[in-house]
C-alpha cells in the first residue's frame, strides 16, 4: 500500500488558501499540462513512504510521534519541486517551528530521504515549468494564512487511478496538548 503521513488543515485554513489560489488566476490559465489538485485532496504532507507495510509503519510512526506537542501552524508561501506546485508550512513561534521539524523528522526518521513538508496545489509532467505555475508561485510567494493548532497526524493510503488519486485515512495519531 502507498502510504504518507499528513496534517489536515481545518476548513477555514483551506478557505483562505483556496481564495488566494483563485486570486492568483490559477484556474483561469488554459494550460493542459497543469493538473490542479481538488481541494478535498489538500493536506500538508509531512512524510511520503511509497509502497510500505501498514502495520509496521503504524507502529514506527506511533512511537515517533508519541509525546510531540501539537504545534500552532500556518500555510505560508509557495514554490515548486519538479512537477509540483506547493504551499509551505510554518510555525507561529520558534517552538512551533521546532515542533514542525520534529513532526517531519518523526515521519521520515528511518531510512527515508529528507523531506520538505508541503501542501500540493498542482502537478505537471515534464521538465519545463508551465508559465501558469510560475505566475501562481509568484502570486503566492508572500501568502500567510490563518493559524491553527495541528492536533493530529494522519497516516493515509493512496490509490492512483485514471481519475486521479484517492486518499483514505488509515490511522490517526494525536499530538500532545
Amino acid at each position: 500500500m502507498r502510504l504518507f503521513a499528513a496534517i489536515v488543515p481545518p476548513e477555514e485554513v483551506l478557505d483562505s488558501l483556496e481564495a488566494a489560489v483563485l486570486r492568483s488566476g490559477a484556474h483561469s490559465a488554459d494550460d493542459a499540462a497543469v493538473r490542479w489538485n481538488a481541494r478535498e485532496l489538500w493536506h500538508l504532507t509531512v512524510a511520503f513512504y511509497g509502497d510500505d507495510d501498514l502495520p509496521a509503519r503504524t507502529l514506527r510512526l506511533g512511537e515517533r510521534l508519541r509525546g510531540i506537542p501539537a504545534p500552532r501552524l500556518r500555510v505560508v508561501g509557495a514554490g515548486t519541486f519538479p512537477g509540483v506546485l506547493w504551499a509551505g508550512i510554518a510555525g507561529d513561534t520558534a517552538s512551533d517551528s521546532a515542533a514542525v521539524e520534529v513532526v517531519a523528522a518523526a515521519g521520515t526518521g528511518d531510512d527515508r530521504l529528507p523531506f520538505h513538508p508541503h501542501l500540493t496545489i498542482a502537478r505537471w509532467r515534464g521538465r519545463r515549468r508551465p508559465p501558469a505555475i510560475g505566475r501562481v508561485a509568484d502570486a503566492l510567494a508572500d501568502y500567510a494564512g490563518p493559524s491553527w493548532v495541528a492536533h493530529e497526524v494522519v497516516l493515509f493510503g493512496s490509490e492512483l487511478s485514471h481519475h486521479g488519486p484517492s486518499y483514505t485515512a488509515q490511522r490517526h495519531f494525536p499530538l500532545a496538548e
